[in-house]
């Protein structure tokens, strides 16, 4: 079941809806139209349900937030080093929006647009177009975003973009998983697993270096599932961190995420290279809709994508799409419950 009705309007005016799909199992998603963002994730626990992401109730706090809650990411995921790219034999000066980088494609990114929306039957899509020169991107970029609740408990989505001119596209979903966010507790009592023998590690700038290193016998090695809270506790400032998805891993999903009393599994998959773990460390004492979760690590971050600055090393794979090039990727949430 999809409805659609009012939600709000932003500051400037624009009307803004809420978006609901609503499975036979009683799972929900609910999106704003507002920065495609995925306000609500409700899954069947049992004889309850639980709400999986953290989010506010109001449009006025998701224009005022700074941590991208929920957004659909573009132009460019992650990390730009010195917002600047070649692109055609040219370089091209990007919107700095985090020092002298760009991070999660600038200013005004796709996360904070009024996107449309249009009720497919089955599924439902959004759609924005970014004009040539948003945020120092070339190319009017027309992208599609498709939403699907099936009934296996999966949200299902999908991304397309099409360009007029060559450019950088990079998108992913910023959503803060928190399987107990009602009881005001963080993530660090999760067990989370990455299907990943890699890591990309970082420059004193926050960008990778170009290094591909093996997570074995260090904190970044996720390949089983892992109490959070010693990983985290190990890196200063916790998990912001790429990692490398082993190609080989067939039909096992990119990453999972499992609830403190072991019963609730979120398994994602994706067809991305790479997984951002952000462990939220700077973000403190978060007030949202269940009100105060204490401490840091309020909510995690798995950001399927890209490599952060692949524009500025030319063994990580692109992400210049050219006007003869469809940009596709797939995203799937599976929840089960034992």
């Amino acid at each position: 079941m999809i409805t659609i009705q009012p939600f709000s309007e932003t500051r400037d005016g624009q009307a803004v809806y809420s978006v609901k799909l609503k499975n036979k199992a009683g799972m929900e998603a609910h999106f704003l139209t507002y920065g495609a963002i995925l306000q609500r994730l409700i899954v069947p626990t049992g004889s309850t349900k639980t709400d999986v992401v953290l989010g506010y109730e109001d449009l006025g706090s998701y224009e005022e937030d700074n941590y991208f809650i929920g957004q659909l990411v573009g132009r460019n995921a992650n990390r730009i080093a010195n917002a600047e790219a070649v692109l055609d034999g040219k370089k091209i000066q990007l919107s700095a929006n985090e020092g002298k980088n760009q991070l999660h494609g600038g200013f005004e990114s796709f996360g904070k647009k009024v996107w449309s929306v249009t009720d497919l039957g089955d599924a439902v899509l959004f759609t924005y177009t970014s004009p040539d020169g948003d945020e120092g991107f070339p190319g009017n970029l027309e992208t599609k975003f498709y939403v699907k609740l099936e009934e296996d408990n999966t949200l299902a989505m999908r991304y397309e973009a099409t360009t007029d001119k060559e450019t950088i596209v990079n998108l992913t979903r910023h959503e803060y998983f928190n399987m107990d966010a009602a009881s005001g507790n963080g993530i660090t009592n999760h067990q989370l697993q990455i299907n990943a023998s890699a890591y990309l590690p970082k420059t004193s700038q926050n960008v990778p270096s170009g290094e591909l290193k093996a997570v074995a016998d260090s904190p970044f090695d996720l390949q089983k599932p892992v109490n959070l809270k010693e990983h985290i506790a190990a890196l200063d400032g916790g998990f912001d961190h790429n990692f490398v998805l082993n190609e080989d891993r067939d039909d096992a999903p990119a990453a999972q995420l499992i609830s403190p009393d072991g019963k609730l599994k979120m398994e994602l998959y994706c067809t991305q290279p790479g997984i951002q773990f952000y462990s939220a460390d700077g973000i403190a004492d978060f007030e949202g809709k269940y009100g105060k979760i204490a401490g840091n690590c309020p909510g995690l971050c798995l950001e399927p994508q890209h490599f952060p600055d692949a524009p500025n090393h030319e063994h990580f794979p692109t992400t210049v799409l050219k006007p003869s090039q469809r940009y596709e990727h797939d995203i799937r949430y599976t929840f089960s419950y034992e």
